[in-house]
């Protein structure tokens, strides 16, 4: 550990393993966290579900919403290194003088930038939960259920998708017909081809827009591959292995609107 004499308060470097907890949601504490190198996830809990918030690098924060809310010192969300990671760990006294010279128009950007900020997080929370107690009475009321993973939504979304790992692929479009948290049902454009040119367990990487206009990009493998509604188009069943933690907030979103 190393210590930076400032003032009144020495700035501490902490370094911390793989899948340690650096704060956990409901603990009393002021520090201010700036993560110097590695990779750390934020999330809360609820009813037992982990539920992740957004993963972050060098040079963000943690632990600021305290010091900017001016209200409780109970954390309202826990922070874990999803490597070996290194951050450096500030009084919030310190940066009180600062903050204080700040033009009050400033000061009322920043209340309103973390209340909303607040309640997007609680209702990401909430919507999860939901999402959860709808799986669960599902269950109950389909014996078969228990068997299946994800309950898709029907949609009509265009897409275009790349071949990963395959040399001299070329790009396909289509129409995404069904998605949800896992995977999605992508329609193929019919193509001057006889065969269609992947198989099962390659990669796509794949390109389309919500109907809120947010952009949606996800890497997903062909599990299924068959022939589609309209003569000459393949349709392809598709799970994701690669979708970022924005990306999973958007669709998120998407899924539990009405």
């Amino acid at each position: 550990m190393k210590n930076y004499k400032t003032d009144t308060f020495s700035i501490n470097r902490l370094k911390f393993k793989k899948d340690e907890t650096i704060i956990k949601e409901g603990d009393y504490g002021v520090s201010i966290y700036k993560i110097i190198k590695g990779k750390v996830r934020i999330f809360t809990e609820s009813e037992g579900l982990e539920i992740p918030l957004v993963t972050i690098g060098p040079g963000e924060v943690i632990g600021e919403i305290i010091f900017l809310s001016g209200g409780s010192e109970r954390r309202s969300a826990s922070a874990r290194a999803l490597e070996d990671s290194e951050l450096e760990v500030w009084h919030p006294d310190m940066l009180s003088k600062e903050y204080d010279q700040m033009p009050p128009i400033l000061k009322h950007l920043a209340d309103q930038a973390l209340n909303r900020f607040i309640r997007m997080n609680k209702l990401l929370v909430q919507l999860t939960a939901k999402k959860r107690q709808r799986q669960e009475k599902l269950k109950q009321g389909d014996p078969w259920a228990a068997h299946r993973r994800y309950y898709r939504k029907e949609v009509k979304l265009e897409f275009v998708c790349y071949p990963v790992g395959v040399g001299g692929g070329f790009s396909l479009k289509g129409e995404i017909k069904d998605i949800s948290h896992g995977g999605a049902g992508l329609e193929i454009l019919p193509r001057k081809v006889s065969k269609f040119p992947y198989k099962k367990g390659d990669e796509l990487i794949v390109n389309t827009l919500l109907p809120n206009d947010k952009a949606l990009d996800f890497k997903a493998k062909i599990v299924s591959v068959r022939k589609g509604r309209t003569p000459g188009s393949f349709f392809l069943g598709m799970s994701f292995t690669d979708l970022t933690d924005h990306a999973l907030k958007n669709l998120g979103f998407f899924l539990m609107a009405a």
